[in-house]
């Protein structure tokens, strides 16, 4: 039953039939009831795989970082060297 306006009063239709009957003044609240299955109700997280791994070892990826960390340094090194020759 679905509450429904008929002019200034509400009465509650029935959906699939269309039987009508008034609200009494003793209902003030609409409430709807529906039964949810279990298999609705269960939430799953779906498995996060591990991240695929590039074709190097870790070993190999360390000492890549290393090189990169010596490259840095060597170019900071030498922008540092034309920067004080300006200066001065």
């Amino acid at each position: 039953m679905v509450p429904t306006k008929r002019g200034n009063q509400i009465v509650l239709k029935c959906t699939k039939c269309g039987y009508e009957t008034k609200v009494g003044k003793e209902k003030k609240s609409y409430v709807i009831k529906e039964k949810v299955s279990e298999k609705e109700r269960t939430k799953t997280t779906s498995l996060v795989s591990e991240p695929a791994k590039f074709g190097i070892s870790d070993e190999e990826h360390q000492q890549r970082v290393e090189d990169y960390y010596e490259i840095a340094l060597e170019l900071m090194q030498e922008e540092g060297e034309e920067g004080g020759g300006e200066e001065e």
